[in-house]
């Protein structure tokens, strides 16, 4: 699969650097882009974009592979036999998912299965609240400057939300930990839909929450195969990989997304009106 893609949002050409920002120059076969028109090419990528859903560990919050490590040691601590190569394929789902394949994987009988994922579940959930909110936690922004950039988002007209795999209180704890309920326009954890990643509830969640009435005005950005097959299941205009958390560069693309950078912060700021309310009156018929 050619690692340019297009939608009618990104032609002639966007796509940013592999192994940078805007900054870098381009070259694809006989098409190379200089520093300067790589900027310009690619400044407009958010303008027709009503909202932003963006994953969190990994893509939004920095918290160095923790939430991985501690579901595989769970599991580990319960008796499965969980190796790092297991793990990955797993990366961005509901961890009652994860928990029941490896319980069915290590041969658990059938009646045995519930119990095990609540009791390794348990375990989790009194884990990664430990290693989040202790005093010690080095828990933080993907990048220094992130909640100044989503301050600008928003000034462009741009609306921003939140999904992940993570309980409701973990979601929520660090929501207000890392200060995103100052910005953030709503918020939802797979918790509270039907399915996980890699199914679009969430987003369409987040739509209604939001009040964005067309899928082709929303973007998800997520630094997993899970986050781009997500996107991609709902429909959205644009899906974004970022190689600051679990995926590389290869998988992202090769699970559908648009564009791939390095940060969520590389992605530009629009230069735009915000747009025109949507909206219809309440059909009463």
């Amino acid at each position: 699969r050619s690692h340019l893609r297009l939608n009618t949002m990104l032609r002639p050409l966007i796509r940013l650097a592999r192994h940078g920002s805007l900054g870098k120059r381009w070259n694809s076969g006989s098409l190379a882009l200089s520093p300067a028109m790589m900027k310009k090419a690619t400044r407009q990528m958010l303008a027709e974009i009503d909202l932003i859903v963006y994953d969190m560990a990994g893509t939004t919050v920095q918290e160095g592979g923790i939430v991985y490590k501690t579901l595989q040691n769970a599991m580990r601590e319960d008796g499965l036999t969980v190796s790092n190569e297991d793990m990955h394929p797993w990366h961005g789902a509901k961890k009652e998912a994860v928990i029941e394949h490896f319980a069915q994987k290590a041969g658990t009988p059938e009646e045995e299965v519930e119990e095990r994922v609540r009791r390794v579940g348990d375990w989790f959930v009194n884990a990664i609240d430990d290693a989040y909110f202790n005093e010690a936690a080095a828990i933080d922004h993907i990048d220094v400057g992130l909640l100044g950039y989503f301050r600008q988002l928003k000034q462009a007209g741009i609306k921003i939300a939140f999904d992940t795999g993570y309980p409701e209180n973990i979601q929520q704890g660090l929501i207000k930990k890392l200060q995103f309920d100052k910005i953030a326009d709503a918020y939802v954890s797979s918790y509270q839909v039907s399915e996980g990643r890699p199914y679009p509830y969430m987003i369409y969640h987040l739509m209604e929450k939001t009040k964005v009435m067309n899928i082709k005005r929303v973007c998800k950005v997520g630094d997993s195969v899970r986050d781009i097959e997500e996107g991609r299941n709902a429909g959205c205009g644009l899906v974004v990989g970022v190689l600051s958390g679990a995926d590389s560069y290869g998988d992202l693309m090769a699970a559908g997304a648009h564009v791939v950078c390095d940060r969520v912060t590389d992605l530009p700021i629009p230069f735009r009106a915000p747009a025109a309310d949507m909206r219809r009156l309440p059909d009463l018929s």
